[in-house]
């Protein structure tokens, strides 16, 4: 089957010759970082070096899949914080410098974290804190926004990765919006296997992007969803 419109975005984003990507790297600097929070920041606690799990990144590799059902048993606050600090470490890219640099912010649904109420979230990399938009119990809003899936509704956490395209778009062109997916699915990946790493289930989603964008706002206020990542507790087998 075969989508004109796919070809074209491909072809408008694309860089034919060593003049156009010299000239990629020139601009590759976005201008603003992630806000500072403005309420009273909660810092993660990840768990210490000598408390990780010591398999090997081969090993959860094998052991990674897709969860395909959540309990509602809730996580720590140190895994969370551990997946966090871990998954959203520098990506090394030419469109992320100078180094710290993001394109995507990480919003959260938290639904059953011990030691973290429930409700809306955002995280800010620089300062390694979370910031709480509104508290609150959401379940039914992440299985809506999540095109009605059960997955999103069970999850301990859902974690949105949105992005400014306007300004994105702006200072990159069109290629900035596969810089934006790039950064949101590495992050999410790796997120997806610190996840695994610590025994827990995880999944990528499909979702309403207006909705999440809305959910979230005025603080997300003209971004764009670029990534879901539901994160949870397997149910036990019996």
């Amino acid at each position: 089957i075969d989508f004109p419109a796919i070809r074209e975005m491909h072809e408008a984003s694309s860089l034919a010759d060593p003049e156009e990507v010299a000239a990629w790297r020139e601009g590759a600097m976005p201008t603003t970082r992630t806000e500072l929070p403005l309420g009273t920041p909660i810092l993660l606690e990840p768990l210490a070096d000598d408390e990780l799990p010591q398999e090997s990144i081969e090993e959860v590799i094998i052991r990674r899949g897709s969860a395909r059902q959540f309990s509602h048993e809730p996580m720590t606050f140190h895994e969370l914080s551990t997946m966090l600090h871990k998954g959203t470490n520098n990506i090394p890219a030419d469109f992320l410098q100078p180094q710290g640099i993001s394109l995507a912010e990480v919003y959260l649904i938290v639904n059953a974290v011990d030691g973290l109420q429930p409700g809306k979230y955002v995280y800010h990399r620089d300062s390694g804190t979370l910031e709480s938009i509104l508290p609150g119990d959401f379940r039914i809003e992440a299985g809506r926004m999540g095109l009605g899936q059960a997955l999103a509704a069970d999850a301990s956490v859902n974690m949105y990765f949105l992005s400014d395209l306007e300004s994105i778009l702006n200072r990159f062109g069109n290629r900035g919006y596969r810089a934006a997916q790039l950064e949101a699915s590495i992050t999410a990946g790796r997120i997806y296997l610190a996840a695994y790493a610590l025994r827990l289930g995880a999944t990528g989603l499909t979702f309403y992007d207006d909705a999440v964008t809305d959910f979230f706002s005025p603080h997300a206020e003209r971004k764009s969803v670029m990534f879901l990542l539901a994160v949870g507790r397997r149910p036990r087998r019996r």
